[in-house]
């Protein structure tokens, strides 16, 4: 009986070995294929997610160096943070249908604004997307598009320009924008951008530098809306959502 008992026990001993090794395998098996889902989804969602716009670099310095001028790092450091938490949990959303622009902090919504979107030909996307940079008395460059193959390029402040006074960046040329032709709005009649009211896009735009942690000041942003005639660009180190819905 003690050599069948020792048999027994050798044979389980045998069988558990078995299963653990086979457990093992399914296991580094399950985890070797969740690895790779994991990372042609990442792969996938990087080919989907546009490349940003770096902007142009002598603009974005151009608000640096006015920044400098308004105390020391520290200091700035902290108005950045303060104005962070007073503007947290911001997020837009664009209704198509009712051509409305909506903003929110958090689930509160605080503002709506009537906006022009795109036509059929010229529509504008659909999804969740990021602002990231706020442009201020913006130039405007003719897109790669065939209706404006025979446009100039606009300085800031210029009557031609259509960018207005503001220029809310997310996917170029792809924007929410400035407007000084209110008759647009509520319309579907721009060339896939969002046209917003100037004296409604510039608090916006002010809101966003909070939010997005890019906030140097109320007399840096003063000074850089009343210099019409001067582009300045501020890259958000925190992006704010949106949401563009039908």
């Amino acid at each position: 009986m003690t050599l069948g008992r020792t048999f027994s026990a050798a044979c389980a001993l045998l069988a558990l070995s078995a299963c653990g090794g086979d457990a093992d395998t399914r296991n580094a098996d399950g985890s070797a294929a969740a690895n790779m889902m994991a990372n042609d989804q990442t792969a996938m969602a990087n080919q989907q997610q546009p490349a940003r716009d770096d902007g142009d670099p002598e603009s974005i310095e151009r608000a640096r160096a006015l920044a400098a001028q308004q105390g020391s790092e520290a200091d700035r450091a902290r108005m950045r943070d303060q104005a962070r938490g007073e503007m947290q949990n911001l997020r837009l959303v664009v209704d198509q249908s009712d051509r409305e622009l909506r903003i929110y902090r958090g689930d509160q919504l605080v503002q709506r604004h009537p906006v022009a979107v795109g036509t059929e030909e010229n529509p504008t996307p659909i999804g969740d997307f990021a602002f990231h940079r706020v442009d201020l008395n913006p130039r405007w460059v003719p897109p790669d598009s065939d209706w404006a193959e025979d446009r100039e390029p606009q300085p800031p402040g210029d009557p031609d320009n259509p960018m207005g006074r503001a220029r809310l960046v997310y996917q170029m040329p792809f924007t929410i924008h400035g407007t000084d032709d209110l008759n647009s709005l509520g319309k579907a009649v721009s060339h896939g951008s969002i046209r917003l009211a100037n004296e409604n896009v510039v608090p916006l735009a002010e809101m966003m530098l909070k939010a997005g942690g890019a906030w140097e000041g109320p007399s840096w942003f003063q000074r850089m809306t009343q210099n019409r005639t001067e582009e300045y660009q501020v890259p958000l180190e925190q992006d704010i959502p949106l949401k563009i819905q039908e």
